[in-house]
């Protein structure tokens, strides 16, 4: 899979460029939901990845990319 960071807050994904928080897993690219890591997001200043979303957190592989917006 071709991945690729074209700035802050974007990455491109075999040739589709994302602006948002995007998770990858077994090839298949969704939109990354916050809401589960949102009350986490006063503590730390921007919605850090957390335990409570549905992430494929047995991969081999995590890469974390800020996004451009706050939420």
């Amino acid at each position: 899979m071709d991945v690729r960071l074209l700035g802050f807050g974007s990455i491109e994904v075999e040739g589709r460029a994302y602006e948002h928080d995007i998770v990858i897993d077994r090839g298949a690219v969704r939109k990354r939901s916050k809401k589960p890591s949102k009350p986490y997001r006063d503590r730390f200043g921007h919605t850090p990845l957390s335990a409570d979303e549905e992430l494929p957190w047995g991969g081999r592989r995590l890469i974390r990319v800020a996004s451009r917006s706050a939420t």
